[in-house]
């Protein structure tokens, strides 16, 4: 089974940056309609969405618990380069370093895939392993490739 937690595609939602008045400085960070909008998401796919935290240039994050019993905890990465991308990752250091393909990270990859497919505010979702972010490859249409 090859996991591909990287997703990177267009959105119609609409660029929520905020500038400052002299173009000089950015107040709100693009990404935070597209993090609150995904945070929907999970929550109507059962999860609990804690915290969304602004990374600045970096880009969003959000902390939430899911799978079966609610108890395993997450990590969504919102960020903008050329295209939205997000990554998602178990936030247990020792699992996701000895249990990469535990079936709650599985199962909510898949979930979340199937969503935003159905998804019409989502375009062209495109799925990548860790190392073939940015590296000209087409993408996966699935995010679990057996």
């Amino acid at each position: 089974m090859i996991i591909k937690p990287w997703a990177e595609f267009d959105s119609t939602l609409p660029n929520d940056q905020i500038d400052s008045e002299d173009e000089m400085d950015i107040l709100q960070y693009p990404g935070k309609l597209l993090s609150e909008t995904l945070a929907e998401i999970l929550k109507g796919l059962g999860c609990e969405v804690r915290d969304l935290i602004c990374l600045h240039e970096r880009g969003w994050e959000l902390l939430f618990r899911g799978g079966p019993r609610g108890r395993t905890r997450f990590v969504l990465r919102v960020t903008r380069i050329d295209k939205h991308l997000i990554g998602l990752q178990q936030a247990n250091w020792w699992r996701s370093t000895f249990v990469p393909r535990h079936p709650d990270f599985v199962s909510l990859l898949t979930k979340l895939a199937d969503a935003m497919a159905a998804d019409d505010r989502f375009i062209d979702v495109r799925w990548f392993a860790p190392d073939e972010i940015h590296s000209g490859i087409p993408g996966a249409l699935r995010p679990i490739e057996t």
